[in-house]
């Protein structure tokens, strides 16, 4: 097993900084969690999930995960791994 030195200190941030590259996430809380520890141990750098607010058709609010990395790589290995239900945000 490869040991991350960055695992000692905390990873996972409760703010989404800004040059941090993003996604948004369609999940539930069950999902959130599976998704939380699929992240922790298969991506290499910090990363964030923030609550965010949407509106699609310019009326209807929608309560959205953000999901951010600090390393675009580990955005590139979420995305493919196609485990969960992801849009770009514009």
């Amino acid at each position: 097993m490869k040991i991350n030195p960055i695992n000692f200190f905390k990873r996972e941030l409760d703010y989404l900084p800004p040059h941090f590259v993003n996604t948004v996430v369609k999940c539930n809380e069950a999902e959130l969690e599976k998704m939380r520890q699929w992240v922790y141990q298969t991506c290499t750098g910090r990363y964030s999930v923030t609550k965010d607010i949407i509106y699609v058709d310019g009326s209807n609010a929608r309560s959205v995960f953000v999901l951010g990395f600090e390393n675009p790589s580990d955005l590139t290995l979420f995305a493919l791994s196609g485990m969960f239900n992801t849009k770009p945000i514009n």
